[in-house]
């Protein structure tokens, strides 16, 4: 997201980077005192990612990673939910406004859990000012031109040091050029912080430019800049209250379509299922062979792989989570590398361990089924394990999760 002010005039854009499948942008007309207002975000979702209103007042949000540690909650402070951004943009005109609401607020819902992540909220006035709104800190500002991206400002004294490619490309087409608030300047580094990615084509889902002061939108759908859709607020406003859903707006994009026909546990319920199951299967085979492994005597065949077969179980429960935890490991290259956590990087390893070992796996098996060693239990549950390691195999192939070499 960036925002840029040049005489007076303050212009803010935002790309969302998302794999959801129905953005919409929509309408709310004035009354009793409220705004009007125009949101983006979800045709699934009850609220808003991100908005503009009719005094020139504009924000997005941003994903951000839960940060353990943190300071807890005022128990003199009411608490922040995400559910009032609607009240805060239907009231409020410029950031100072915003930050006497927020400011008198408990944030600890910014900052998420270790199992869901957290977020980060810039607002943006006609005037020019801004505010980035974290967990811990509230960051106004006023410069003519300011980026930003998911890192969190309050941690970074020096945002050279911040390394992020779509930030950094947003720093260098702005370095010694003339600012403007020109909507072709402005679409052009819209297009320079966007993401295109290869393997399914996704990457930003759509973009808005907004003129804080004329109170115009411009619009783009799926990182492609040749088309625009363009809203005059005030117009849009005295239509009534009605919304547009952003693939209805636009011609057919081949880039979306890849990426709509690609399938993964947060698009397909059967896959969700199966790695829901895979959990659980993986989880049993861990204590299972484990506790068979101790009580077995030193001389029964094999005896080493029960051990084997529990710590495999072990690692790829924890694979199936992170498969369902982490939707980018499905787009990005492998091995996908979390910049937050080196055990998930880790994991991207498993795929290339498993095809490697299926074989000796699967010649283990067949020895210990035609020579019946081992219970029958512990042969179903092998075969069980067998079988889950193929089916998954496929679908490692079918997401490119091999490709660790590049």
């Amino acid at each position: 997201m960036y925002k840029i002010t040049v005489a007076g005039k303050t212009m803010v854009g935002n790309n969302e980077d998302s794999w959801r499948r129905d953005p919409r942008i929509w309408f709310e007309q004035s009354s009793a005192g409220k705004a009007g207002v125009a949101y983006v975000g979800y045709a699934g979702k009850s609220g808003p990612d991100g908005a503009v209103n009719e005094y020139g007042l504009a924000y997005d949000a941003f994903t951000m990673p839960h940060k353990p540690g943190m300071p807890g909650r005022d128990p003199g402070k009411k608490d922040f939910s995400y559910s009032q951004l609607k009240t805060i943009m239907q009231t409020c005109k410029t950031v100072d406004d915003v930050n006497a609401i927020l400011s008198e607020q408990n944030l600890h819902v910014l900052n998420g859990s270790p199992l869901f992540n957290g977020g980060m909220l810039l607002f943006a006035d006609s005037t020019g000012k801004y505010l980035v709104v974290e967990a811990g800190k509230l960051t106004f500002g006023n410069d003519e031109k300011f980026l930003l991206a998911n890192f969190s400002i309050a941690d970074t004294k020096d945002l050279s040091t911040i390394k992020m490619e779509r930030y950094c490309k947003g720093v260098d087409f702005l370095r010694n050029k003339p600012l403007s608030t020109d909507v072709a300047f402005c679409t052009a580094l819209s297009d320079t912080m966007s993401v295109n990615r290869k393997k399914a084509g996704d990457g930003t889902l759509y973009t808005t430019i907004y003129d804080l002061k004329d109170g115009i939108i411009y619009a783009y759908f799926f990182h492609d800049y040749n088309q625009r859709v363009t809203f005059n607020l005030k117009e849009e406003l005295a239509k009534g209250d009605h919304a547009y859903s952003f693939t209805d707006l636009f011609p057919s994009n081949y880039n979306f379509s890849r990426f709509l026909s690609f399938m993964t546990p947060q698009n397909n319920k059967l896959i969700f299922m199966f790695l829901i199951a895979c959990s659980l299967i993986f989880a049993f085979t861990f204590v299972f062979f484990l506790f068979s492994f101790f009580k077995s005597p030193k001389s029964e065949p094999r005896r080493y792989l029960k051990l084997i077969l529990s710590f495999t179980g072990l690692a790829f429960c924890y694979y199936s989570y992170v498969l369902l935890r982490n939707q980018g490991i499905y787009y990005f290259p492998a091995p996908f590398l979390d910049g937050y956590s080196v055990m998930v990087s880790i994991s991207s390893y498993l795929p290339l361990l498993l095809i490697l070992s299926i074989i000796p796996l699967v010649l283990a098996l067949i020895r210990i089924i035609r020579k019946k060693q081992w219970s029958r239990f512990a042969r179903i549950i092998f075969v069980v394990n067998t079988f889950v390691f193929i089916i998954l195999l496929g679908l490692f192939a079918y997401w490119q999760l091999f490709d660790i070499f590049g």
